[in-house]
């Protein structure tokens, strides 16, 4: 006996699924604007269904509380740093030029992840409900950059294991770090171009899956 195919999503299923999506989107971007203008206890879900242009139910239809927004702003920016990785993982070579280049996408990722980043970190202290969960997201989020970077095992022929995961962890935390200091805090830099310096850097670190230039595709 054939097996009952799985029916294929109606065009008005797929409608209602997109419209939930921007709905959601809509949110956190309201979310944001809320948390930067109130602390998170001042901060109310009217004042969030108000900025976005909603009601009060269709907020709670997606979030039970102010907690649950915060854990969803964090995932965002979880999320905007690993398609940024995944960018970078989806490169043919890695190259000095083609990291270079990476670094000018990185760098609008991280942009335009700045505002969630700062609406977050000020609500989590309130909404957080323990430091281990904190810990625990945090850690996971990293161990799939890391796998990202070292998956490819023929960029990384002849290097252990432990080192390239280690080359590759210190390469995400070293972007992550400066990218934050940079954009997120603001911290003033006096040099033409800031990420010429931190392509050397992580040049540096994943050099042994680096190619050159100027080499061609096998």
């Amino acid at each position: 006996m054939q097996p009952t195919p799985t029916p294929t999503p109606t065009p008005r299923r797929n409608l209602r699924e997109e419209q939930k999506n921007l709905t959601h989107r809509r949110l956190l971007e309201a979310a944001v604007t809320v948390f930067a203008e109130k602390s998170f206890l001042d901060a109310r879900m009217e004042d969030i269904a108000q900025t976005a242009g909603v009601t009060r139910a269709t907020v709670y239809a997606h979030f039970p509380g102010k907690a649950e927004i915060v854990d969803a702003l964090v995932e965002r920016v979880y999320g905007v740093m690993e398609e940024a990785y995944a960018d970078l993982t989806a490169l043919d070579r890695w190259t000095r030029a083609g990291i270079r280049t990476w670094l000018d996408g990185a760098e609008a990722r991280w942009r335009e992840m700045a505002p969630i980043r700062l609406a977050a970190n000020a609500a989590s202290p309130a909404a957080l409900r323990s430091l281990g969960d904190g810990r625990v997201q945090y850690v996971e989020a990293h161990e799939r950059y890391v796998g990202m970077l070292v998956g490819h095992s023929e960029r990384w022929r002849g290097v252990p294991p432990a080192e390239a995961r280690q080359r590759a962890l210190m390469a995400v935390l070293q972007t992550e770090s400066f990218f934050s200091a940079w954009i997120a805090v603001g911290w003033p830099l006096e040099t033409p171009d800031p990420l010429r310096l931190l392509a050397d850097s992580l040049c540096h670190l994943l050099a042994p899956a680096l190619e050159n230039d100027d080499a061609t595709a096998v």
